[in-house]
């Protein structure tokens, strides 16, 4: 008859594979209801806001093809590649445009397609790549109302967040028309001289409003 083991000599045997558990449903913790919010600063608003932005753009690097991941570099949210450390900086798009005024009227377009389709904007567009400010101003006028104009001066630049598309900074000159007969162009529903009690309230952008706005202060 063998000897029995005492309990400290008894060895138990791990088992190779670990026993995973499923948490049965009544110790299921219940969530609050109560949903708690703090306010957010300006700087807070505009980097969530920045970063929102940022996640529709790039998902691939454009270098090398690996998946963006999100880092704080300089002080921002930007979409960084883990691979070949490709950074993409999320910087505003340069667009000019004109002022044309006739008998103290300034010429607005009735835009053709969204955004703000059948509202009312200034004739301008984005620069091309290869494009300086100036000569953006002149193509965007010819193929939207199709003038022919020379820059006069500067008029002004300003700020373009509320653009769906992309935040843009917009380079705003003094045109002189030298040519050509006023028509909706490519991107134009309609084109006309309006007074400062002739202005329509739907004007498409917020820099177009601030820019009409000044042009009749000035006057």
């Amino acid at each position: 008859m063998k000897k029995a083991k005492r309990a400290d000599q008894v060895k138990i045997k791990k088992p190779k594979i670990r026993r995973t558990w499923t948490r049965s449903p009544v110790t299921k913790v219940k969530e609050s209801g109560k949903i708690y919010k703090r306010k957010r600063s300006a700087d807070e608003a505009n980097e969530t806001d920045l970063t929102r932005d940022i996640e529709k753009t790039y998902k691939y690097c454009p270098r090398c093809g690996a998946e963006m991941i999100n880092k704080r570099i300089d002080h921002k949210q930007r979409k960084v590649c883990p691979v070949c450390k490709f950074v993409f900086y999320h910087n505003p798009v340069p667009a000019a445009g004109v002022v044309i005024e006739k008998d103290n009227k300034i010429l607005l377009v009735k835009r053709k397609y969204e955004p703000y389709k059948g509202d009312w904007c200034l004739p301008a567009g984005f620069m091309e790549y290869d494009e300086s400010p100036q000569k953006c101003a002149i193509r965007e006028t010819k193929e939207e109302i199709n003038l022919d104009v020379e820059l006069e001066g500067l008029f002004g630049v300003y700020s373009g967040k509320d653009d769906p598309r992309t935040h843009a900074v917009l380079v705003m000159y003094w045109a002189k028309v030298k040519g050509g007969e006023i028509k909706p162009g490519d991107d134009a529903e309609e084109v006309r001289f309006f007074g400062k009690d002739q202005v329509p309230s739907n004007i498409a952008f917020l820099a177009h409003r601030q820019i009409i706005k000044e042009y009749f202060e000035d006057k």
